[in-house]
Parts: C-alpha cells; sequence; structure tokens
C-alpha cells in the first residue's frame, strides 16, 4: 500500500439518523424472558471532517446492491479510495449504509412470522445473493465464462481471481442484499439504462433517511451508486427540496415519469449522471435524453458525462475501485466546482 501524506482531521464519527421503535411479538424472540421492542428502519452513518475544508457543501456517498459503505473505502488492492481522497481535498465526506444493510441492521420480523406459524413459507423476504457471476456481468469486467476481461479493463482484476497472484478480496466485501425486508416499497431496478417507472416521490425507507440526513446537515450533495443512485433525486422530493444541493447518480438509469411539480423542485438542484465504459447500450439512453432535455428544457442544470466520451475508457460499474479511480473522482470534483454553489455558512 503506498504511503500518503498524514491526512489532518477535526473530526471523524459516526451516527445513526431515522429509526422506529416496534413492540414485537413474544413468539418471536428466542426467549419470553426478552419481550420488549426493537429498533427498525434507521440508517448509520460514518464521516470525517477535514481540518481545512474546501468551502463546499459536504457530500454523502451511497452504495448500491450487495454491498455496504465498503465500497467508498479502501479499494480491494489496497489503494486510496473516495472516502479518504474527498476528505483530502476539503469535502466533509460521509457515507450512509443503506437501510436494512450492513450496519444499519434489518428488520428480522418477516422472518419471524413464517418461523412462528404467523405466515407461509411463501412470506419469507427473497434475499438477492450476488454471486461471483452476477459480479461480472452486472459490474462488466467481461467474459464470466471464459475468466476474459474486457480489453483496457480498470478493475483490479487480480482481486476476483484473474492474473498472477490473483486472489477473491473483492468478494469477501459482497453481502446478502435484504431489501425485501424493508417496510416501505422497494427500490427501483435500473437494470439497462432507465429505471423502473414508480413513482419518483414514493415512500421508501433510505431515500427517506438521506432526505432527513440533508436536513440535518442542512445541505448536502448527495452521491448514488447503481441500486442507490435515484435515492438522491428522490431524497430531494421526499421533503430536502431545499438541502439537497447537488444531485450526482453514478451508474444509473433515468425517471421518465418526472411531473410538473418534480421538475420544478428539480430543476433547482444541479444534477450529474455519469456511467463509465463497456454498455451494451448506447450512451446515454433515451431515457436519460428525456430526463435531461425535461430538465434543462425548465431552465434546470442537468449534465450526463460518459466517461469515454471524454477520452476516461476501460471503466467498470465500480468505477470507484477501478485503477484510476482518483482520475474519475477528479471529474466529479471538476463538476462540482463548475455547477454546485458553494457553502457560505464558512
Amino acid at each position: 500500500m503506498k504511503a500518503s501524506p498524514p491526512l489532518t482531521l477535526q473530526g471523524q464519527g459516526s451516527f445513526f439518523v431515522g429509526g422506529d421503535v416496534e413492540k414485537i411479538k413474544t413468539e418471536y424472540l428466542t426467549s419470553p424472558d426478552y419481550a420488549g421492542k426493537i429498533m427498525t428502519d434507521q440508517m448509520y452513518v460514518q464521516f470525517q471532517l477535514p481540518e481545512k475544508t474546501n468551502k463546499q457543501f459536504p457530500i454523502v456517498f451511497m452504495h448500491g446492491c450487495c454491498l455496504t459503505s465498503k465500497t467508498w473505502e479502501t479499494t480491494p488492492d489496497g489503494r486510496m479510495g473516495w472516502y479518504e481522497y474527498f476528505t483530502r481535498k476539503g469535502f466533509k465526506t460521509f457515507m450512509a449504509e443503506q437501510v436494512g444493510r450492513g450496519r444499519s441492521g434489518f428488520d428480522p420480523t418477516r422472518f419471524a412470522r413464517v418461523n412462528a406459524g404467523d405466515a407461509p413459507n411463501t412470506d419469507n423476504p427473497n434475499i438477492l445473493v450476488a454471486t461471483d457471476r452476477f459480479a461480472w456481468n452486472v459490474f462488466r469486467w467481461g467474459d464470466y465464462e471464459t475468466k476474459t476481461p474486457y480489453p483496457g479493463q480498470r478493475f483490479p482484476m487480480q482481486t476476483v481471481g484473474v492474473g498472477e497472484n490473483a486472489g477473491y478480496s473483492f468478494y469477501k466485501q459482497v453481502i446478502p442484499d435484504l431489501n425485501a425486508t424493508l417496510s416501505d416499497a422497494a427500490s427501483p431496478d435500473c437494470n439497462g439504462g432507465t429505471c423502473t417507472p414508480i413513482e419518483p416521490d414514493a415512500p421508501y425507507n433510505s431515500p427517506d433517511n438521506l432526505a432527513r440526513l440533508s436536513n440535518q446537515l442542512d445541505g448536502a450533495i448527495l452521491v448514488g451508486h447503481s441500486q442507490s443512485s435515484s435515492f438522491p433525486t428522490r431524497a430531494a422530493l421526499r421533503g430536502a427540496a431545499k438541502t439537497v444541493k447537488g444531485i450526482i447518480q453514478l451508474e444509473t438509469g433515468c425517471f421518465t415519469n418526472l411531473t410538473a411539480d418534480h421538475i420544478k423542485i428539480l430543476k433547482k438542484i444541479p444534477i450529474l449522471i455519469m456511467v463509465g465504459d463497456n454498455y451494451t447500450v448506447p450512451q446515454p439512453t433515451p431515457a436519460c435524453v428525456t430526463m435531461r432535455d425535461q430538465i434543462n428544457g425548465a431552465g434546470g442544470d442537468m449534465t450526463f458525462i460518459s466517461l469515454p466520451a471524454i477520452g476516461i475508457k476501460g471503466n467498470s460499474h465500480m468505477f470507484m475501485q477501478d485503477t484510476n479511480n482518483l482520475e474519475v473522482a477528479d471529474v466529479i470534483i471538476d463538476w462540482i466546482k463548475q455547477h454546485v454553489a458553494k457553502d457560505r455558512r464558512g
């Protein structure tokens, strides 16, 4: 691991946003002696505050499917991740763990109902388990059957079993996805380059808690990746219209069903959509063209960046971990400098 200059912080820590106290049936517990209440739907947040800030609003990163905030930390091959890099660049940097995932915990009651006989086996939530084949296909590394990466592939393929001295360190950060246990609507499916046309402001646990976090910070740039890519937009539409200062959707689809009221809100917030390389469909997709035309036609500021189109080739779905991850981060930072207002609070 390459040594870096000392990183000086004014603070670091963690906290939770949201959460509901619920009574749980005694029959769902291992012992009636433990009868009581549990906490559900909370969101874990970790942060670093640099000693010297860049006067930008805080930036909040949220991970995608089958992963946790580890996405943004040290890369699988030991290089600096975005959590540290953005802090070094002067951002107050936050990582939010999706509700129902990782340190946010999950609500066990749907499983417990089935175990106790209060619900049929068919009511057991489906757990999304990401296999190595899933990762190769979704993360666009190359051909799974032959384990042949795409030419110029930027992901550190030695961490997924390819090449000399290869290992499997990346897969250690992949965990079961328990979104099916959540109390509110499921997340949109953004496969194929367009988000499933659900209502953009429909209630959903993680976007709602992102909205709470943005309001708590009194201004933030929200970043979503893949499964969570639409969450910053949804947070703005779920009560944080005045505090979401920038929306960054990474490796995402776009909404095709924005209403006039949605556009009235979103036209006031700079939006960046950014995708990597080796898509099977041209970028931007028609859905993103439609959304961009709607937002910009109303006087808004939506930018679409395809990394290969600006000369940065070979990036995977996980470009925050690719070998040029800091170069990609600089593209985002440059966009923020050009499009997002400064934080004037000092």
